[in-house]
Parts: C-alpha cells; structure tokens; sequence
C-alpha cells in the first residue's frame, strides 16, 4: 500500500496531507489543481481490492454518493472523470465532529436548543436518504460533522445499506456492522440494519447530547451490548429532570428496544421534534427481556466479529509502520 507524500499528484489532484489510515482506506485532504478547491481523496488498501466483498462495498459507497443530493450529507464529487487508480473524491468538510463537541463539553450535556438543531438536521438528511432507499448503518458522534457555519453534514456511507441490494458480508463473517454504543438491538443480533436502526442511532445520540453520556454504560463492550438487546434505557428525565415531558417522550420512544414501539419513519421523528407542542407526553415504562441462548450466542458471534476486526486493524498497522521504516 503506497502511503502518499505531500506534494505528489494523482492525476489532476495535489496531495496535501493524510487524514487518516485505517484498515479499509487511506484518506487524503487533496487540491484539485484544476480549480483550487480543496477536497478528500479515499483510496481502497491495495490488500483489500481483492477481496470481493470489501471492494464491492467501496464500490456501493460510490453508487449511493451518486444518488444523494442534500445540503446534510457530504457530496461525491467528480464521479464522471476517468483515474489512474481506484479512489474516490468527497467534498472537504472545515469543521468537528460532533464528537469532538460533546467531549468539550463534557462531562455536562449540550444546551437544549443546540441538541434539538443538530438532531433536526441529522433527521432531515435521513428522511431523504431512506426515501432514496439507503440506510447509514453506523450512524455517531464520530460521522457528523459540524460546520464552521454551525450547519451539520453526514460523513461516511462506508457501511450504508441499499435496498435491493445483495447483502455484502465482510470475509463471509458477518453482516453485523455498526458501533456498539448506537448499534439498534437488531443489528447486534445480526440483522439487516435499515430504517429503524437509524432511529434507534439518532435517539442514542440525541439521549447523549441532552444528558452528556449515553443511555447504557459498562465496564465492556459485552455489558453494553448485554443491555442494548435484553432492556429499554433508562428514562432520560432520570438524568436531566429539566427537560420538558414532550421532548423525554420523543427521545425514549425513538430508542425503544421494539422496533414497533419506536418510530416507523425518520420523517415520523423529524415532524415531533419539529412540533414538540404538538406531542402529548406519554408515561414512560421500560421493559427487560431475558436472553434466550439464540440471543446470547448472537452476542458472542459480534464480539468474536469485533475482537477480529481489531486485531485486523493492528495488523494492518503494525505492517505499514514497518514498511515505512524499512523505506
């Protein structure tokens, strides 16, 4: 894998530095020389081109940037030029994820009126894109970013599902994608991830920027995942009393365990949040279930999944580190 250098040009792109390298791509903020604007230039790792179920995912990233058009979701640029190599040019984002923000802010939550503004945008971008059929699937803090302007963007449809499409399970191992802490209980029990588990994700997040922690903590990624699929959270007026009943109902039934108990539509959730007057407070009452052994060996598949892709990632690492110091 050829790590580049600043200064080197990929046809009409000038590399300028290295975003990041992890075990799926190599990000690059670049220059167009063409006309000056800055742009992100993600490359495929050279060992995963041939994997066909990698590649077909990189290249299912470029058929749903093609059909997303939003003033929230980062923008496929350029999809018509014929290149050198396998890569493919996003526009540039100047800003922080909204990780980033939450830790500043941390250990106190957001304020109110900046929660419920970054959660508007992030739902109005999600309705368009389940109307196109995609799905994000790894919807967090870490894949929204906020603009200079305070406006968001949706980042990385590295993982997003499109419907119809035939399912792409990474090595042949799993089809379970995601981040544990905003993983919707069907996806950590090896479900296909679609419109609820995109719900589920933005209550998580909302939960988490109204309140400054997330609705379940544990000492391990197995307690977390322990209680996402065998318990509803805890009420968030448990957390932050302040909040009013309207908005805690919004909140707690966006992140039911039952996907029937949650919203049907991320335009169901963006109306409510949009017409907090409208929306008559409903008594909270959590539920727990008892895992089953199906439930519980579906737990330790995704940890077992997990573990992998971890040690993958070191690996891949451990062996770029050492190509470069023997260049």
């Amino acid at each position: 894998t050829i790590a580049y250098t600043s200064g080197t040009q990929v046809d009409h792109y000038e590399i300028i530095r290295m975003l990041g390298h992890g075990g799926m791509n190599r990000v690059y903020l670049a220059r167009d020389v063409s006309n000056q604007q800055e742009v992100v230039l993600k490359f495929p790792n050279d060992d995963l081109i041939g994997n066909i179920a990698v590649f077909e995912r990189y290249k299912r990233e470029a058929e749903i940037g093609n059909r997303l058009h939003h003033p929230h979701v980062q923008q496929l640029l350029n999809t018509d030029e014929k290149r050198s190599e396998e890569y493919l040019v996003v526009e540039y984002i100047k800003g922080q994820t909204l990780r980033a923000v939450l830790e500043e802010h941390a250990p106190n939550p957001l304020p109110i009126a900046e929660a419920i503004r970054i959660t508007l945008q992030i739902c109005d971008a999600l309705a368009y894109c389940h109307e196109q059929g995609i799905f994000h699937r790894d919807i967090k803090p870490e894949n929204i970013m906020i603009q200079e302007d305070g406006n968001i963007k949706i980042i990385d449809f590295g993982i997003a599902l499109l419907e119809g499409a035939r399912r792409v399970t990474w090595r042949g191992l799993s089809g379970t994608v995601g981040t544990p802490d905003y993983m919707s209980p069907e996806q950590l029990k090896g479900e296909r991830g679609m419109a609820g588990s995109d719900i589920y994700a933005v209550g998580v997040m909302l939960y988490e920027m109204l309140c400054g922690r997330t609705p379940f903590e544990g000492e391990n990624i197995f307690a977390i995942m322990n209680q996402h699929i065998s318990q509803d959270p805890p009420s968030i007026l448990l957390t932050n009393p302040q909040l009013s009943p309207a908005l805690a109902t919004v909140v707690m039934r966006a992140i039911r365990r039952d996907q029937d108990k949650r919203y049907q539509s991320m335009s169901n959730l963006l109306h409510d949040l949009r017409n907090l007057e409208e929306v008559k407070p409903v008594l909270y009452e959590p539920e727990t279930q008892r895992l089953n052994h199906s439930v519980r060996t579906a737990i330790t598949a995704t940890l077992i999944i997990i573990a992998i892709f971890l040690l993958i990632g070191v690996l891949g690492f451990l062996a770029q580190f050492a190509h470069t110091v023997g260049h």
